[in-house]
């Protein structure tokens, strides 16, 4: 932890940060709590949406090709937790692999990587669904529509995976900028009104927790930290997944209130 000085200037606060921050235009501010903050380097450019990608690639058609539409109707088939790269790579041809890498490089597929999915499973991106949905109405594929319909679906009623595990269990350890950058982008009222708080941490995750989460245990790992003690021995103390331990951990060290003696060794302050 390190003191910065503030300079008041016109009744605004302006801060010196570190010489690393001089490559970033902005920066990101998330509420701990009251009187405190965590600053960060953005930690992935915001994504476009298909459509403004392709507009900016000068793609006449921003829509899917019926190839691309044929092989995310694939994946829709497949249940979320059994589309790792592995399995659906045995599901598709020769050509319909080139066309999810296609897919992938337009960023309308991606590789979702969380604490329950550690080998990865596809992810279709949220705003492909509306570009689906218009090109079924534009060539008249009644079927292709339909299964448009059921999957777009509102926020509420089918909210991203990071999401839904968040909101489950509690917490959630990413590991991947962009799916980090995405929650962030969702979650912005929910951090500004301090229900969910995030940190990056030295190893490049990004840990999330609620408020109730963070509340309840919170108070058991630090009753638990009488003396240092690693992450799985806390785990076993409070009988909390050790995940989860560690997103709470990283929490209380950016307010002060645990240090990291040696790595993955904590000490209550």
């Amino acid at each position: 932890m390190a003191r910065a000085k503030v300079i008041r200037k016109q009744d605004r606060c302006f801060v010196e940060l570190p010489k690393e921050f001089l490559s970033s235009e902005e920066i990101e501010l998330f509420t701990l709590r009251d009187g405190y903050y965590l600053l960060s380097m953005p930690l992935e450019p915001r994504a476009q949406s298909p459509v403004s990608r392709a507009a900016k690639q000068g793609t006449p058609d921003a829509g899917p090709s019926p190839e691309e539409i044929a092989v995310l109707h694939k994946l829709q088939a497949i249940k979320f937790g059994d589309r790792t790269p592995d399995n659906v790579s045995g599901s598709l041809s020769g050509p319909e692999k080139e066309v999810l890498a296609g897919l992938e490089s337009k960023g309308w597929v991606n590789v979702f990587i969380g604490n329950k999915y550690k080998n990865g499973v596809y992810n279709i991106a949220d705003d492909v669904f509306p570009l689906l949905k218009a090109q079924g109405q534009a060539t008249g594929a009644r079927d292709s529509r339909t299964k448009v319909n059921q999957a777009q679906q509102p926020a509420k009623a089918d909210p991203s995976p990071s999401y839904a595990l968040l909101t489950t269990q509690g917490y959630l350890v990413i590991k991947d900028g962009k799916d980090a950058a995405a929650l962030s982008d969702k979650l912005k009222s929910e951090m500004r009104s301090g229900a969910v708080v995030g940190t990056k941490g030295f190893d490049g995750s990004f840990y999330v927790v609620t408020r109730d989460f963070f509340g309840r245990a919170s108070k058991a790992i630090l009753a638990a930290l009488a003396e240092d003690a690693d992450v799985g021995t806390i785990a076993s103390a409070c009988k909390i997944d050790s995940a989860g331990v560690r997103a709470v951990l990283q929490q209380l060290a950016e307010s002060g209130d645990v240090i990291e003696k040696r790595k993955g060794v904590f000490a209550a302050v």
